[in-house]
């Protein structure tokens, strides 16, 4: 068997695949799994995969560690601009269901 020559990936392959691996793990694929996906698309060894999924898990772990009123303030921003397009499209049902759900994120009575 011939050994495999592996090129170094660069910088912004090495950020791309680390971001795919995240989704997959979000996605609950199995070690096993990424592995085989991290071989087929990069022809990437065994060692490579697992340092994608330690910085993958790494990013997951920050992502998890956002403040109630961070997480709260990004949910808002997207409530708004869904109930904003919702009443362009006159889709009043999701336009107040965006709105009642804002409502409820802060807790204010309907």
């Amino acid at each position: 068997m011939g050994k495999k020559t592996q090129t170094k990936s660069t910088n912004a392959e090495m950020t791309a695949r680390v971001q795919t691996v995240y989704g997959l793990l979000i996605k609950s694929y199995s070690r096993f799994e990424i592995l085989q996906y991290a071989a087929e698309q990069w022809d990437v060894s065994e060692r490579t995969a697992d340092i994608y999924m330690q910085r993958a898990r790494k990013l997951i772990q920050q992502d998890s560690e956002i403040e109630r009123p961070e997480w709260l303030a990004a949910a808002i921003a997207r409530l708004v601009k869904y109930e904003q397009k919702a009443g362009k499209e006159d889709n009043l049902q999701v336009a107040i269901k965006a709105l009642e759900t804002q409502a409820k994120l802060l807790r204010f009575d309907i």
